[in-house]
């Protein structure tokens, strides 16, 4: 696949955010050596979406190629699956439609993805810019895309960085496809605060072996509206964005934290539990003391809310434990699928079969799925 970057917008009803997101695209500072391009996927939006992007781009002159594609099936998911599709470049840049990324960001994403080719996904930092000056909770709370992914730039312990500004590697993401992964969660659909999608292909991404990384270096502005200011959005957004943690919690369980059998899965999850009520009485404890209509009473509330909320969650323990099940059949399906076709592989090429080769191969057991499928997925691919 050809090495460039392809900045990837999806939007949903971005009439009013995207004029100032394509005004900082068309100042980029890119160097001719780096190919890239720009795609806008219009999510079924309602308003004059479309038409804004065509006439505010008309002002610039900018000779990168600008696609304006429609995605009439409303989900995050499916937008960025279609802008994945039409994409010319390995390196894909996701960019919310209120991002406004630092003028290097295409050369330095560009040079980072080249040089670590083991990086499935890039992430980078963002920074909050209002519209108006917010009440102090929203600036305790970080709900949204920013600041810091981990103590310092390279691999991220979790295995996960927010999607706003995230590099993906295409070719990474087409081996996921290929060996048979659906994405659980449909991320935001609409006006619905519903998510989760970004981390769970980065999780998808570390469980085939690939590293989710991140750089302090990759700075962008977060523009956060009046209307997602507001005490109703808070409570809104932290009463349905928990709904993605009947997905992403299985992920972290069998991903990062490595967990492969039921009794693992079940000592994990309630570790979990007992976190959060610990976590939700302290709160509530301190709630006693604090005065309701003060700012650190409305923190100290707002916290309350987001961890009663992810406590709830756990009533769907039997959800999680599907799903859970369901990553590791995928997983052990895929690394059969996987060691048959390079066995295949071998008989048809015996010259692979050296001592020094097939010594490899005879230690794919020992191996974990993850580095097996990365490894020698790569190989089959050729037969």
């Amino acid at each position: 696949m050809t090495p460039g970057v392809s900045i990837i917008i999806c939007t949903y009803n971005g009439a009013k955010l995207l004029p100032e997101t394509l005004r900082h695209l068309a100042q980029m500072c890119v160097r001719p050596d780096v190919l890239w391009e720009i795609i806008i996927v219009d999510n079924a939006s309602t308003d004059h979406t479309a038409k804004v992007v065509e006439e505010e781009w008309q002002q610039y002159n900018c000779k990168v190629k600008f696609s304006l594609l429609h995605q009439p099936k409303s989900g995050l998911t499916y937008a960025r699956e279609l802008g994945y599709a039409h994409a010319q470049f390995n390196y894909i840049l996701l960019c919310d439609d209120d991002n406004w990324l630092n003028p290097g960001y295409v050369n330095l994403a560009f040079d980072l993805m080249e040089q670590h080719p083991s990086i499935g996904a890039l992430g980078g930092q963002g920074e909050l810019v209002y519209e108006e000056e917010p009440p102090y909770f929203a600036t305790q709370l970080r709900l949204f895309a920013n600041g810091h992914q981990a103590p310092a730039s390279g691999k991220v312990a979790q295995n996960t960085v927010y999607g706003a500004g995230c590099v993906l590697r295409k070719s990474a993401y087409d081996q996921l496809y290929e060996i048979g992964f659906k994405p659980l969660l449909t991320d935001r659909v609409a006006s619905a605060l519903s998510s989760g999608g970004d981390y769970e292909m980065c999780y998808a991404l570390a469980m085939i072996g690939y590293d989710i990384w991140y750089d302090e270096r990759l700075t962008f502005k977060h523009f956060m509206v009046k209307e997602r200011q507001s005490w109703d959005y808070y409570l809104r957004y932290l009463r349905e964005s928990t709904a993605c943690f009947e997905v992403l919690d299985a992920y972290n369980i069998f991903v990062t934290q490595g967990s492969r059998s039921e009794l693992s899965f079940n000592f994990r999850s309630l570790r979990s539990i007992l976190y959060y009520t610990k976590q939700y009485l302290l709160l509530s404890l301190k709630r006693i003391s604090l005065d309701p209509a003060s700012d650190e009473g409305k923190v100290n509330f707002l916290n309350q809310v987001a961890v009663r909320t992810r406590l709830m969650g756990y009533r769907k323990y039997l959800t999680i434990r599907k799903n859970f099940l369901h990553l590791k059949q995928f997983a052990s399906e895929r690394s059969n699928l996987s060691a048959a076709v390079y066995g295949k592989k071998l008989s048809q090429h015996p010259e692979d079969q050296k001592p020094e080769n097939s010594g490899n191969y005879h230690k794919i057991e020992k191996m974990t799925v993850s580095t097996f499928l990365r490894k020698h997925y790569r190989k089959a691919e050729a037969v």
